[in-house]
């Protein structure tokens, strides 16, 4: 009888054990995981934006097309302006520069909130590249 006790003791012991090794792992990859999907996100939002901007700026002034992004939470700061499309994020305890430099002059705003947005990029006469949300 004691040593079917004994058992079920050690088996509870080192569940336990497994748990105190386990639950910090888990937490730690899910933390590592959802900061890399969001890092994902950003350099997809940023080149989809750019590239679309160098391919209409070479067909000229008229041209435009309509691209769906996907941000993430935690942008502190987006900037569209000289050659720069910029968006800044808090990822991994620090604030992180995702940035494309296009071909041409831009000009307009990107959304600094989490969600999808449909995004137009129009060439404008004098030639600037303007990015609104649509």
């Amino acid at each position: 009888m004691k040593k079917r006790g004994q058992a079920a003791f050690e088996y509870m012991i080192l569940v336990g054990a497994l748990l105190v090794v386990l639950i910090p792992l888990f937490h730690y990859v899910s933390y590592y995981s959802s900061q890399n999907v969001k890092v994902e996100k950003l350099e997809d939002a940023v080149q989809t934006l750019g590239k679309t901007s160098d391919a209409l700026y070479a067909f000229g002034p008229g041209n435009k097309d309509y691209v769906m992004i996907s941000l993430p939470g935690g942008i502190t700061e987006t900037r569209v302006s000289g050659t720069e499309i910029l968006i800044k994020v808090n990822i991994f305890g620090d604030i992180s520069d995702f940035y494309y430099t296009t071909k041409g002059p831009v000009t307009g705003s990107i959304p600094a909130e989490q969600g999808q947005f449909e995004m137009e990029i129009e060439i404008l006469e004098n030639g600037t590249i303007q990015i609104q949300k649509s």
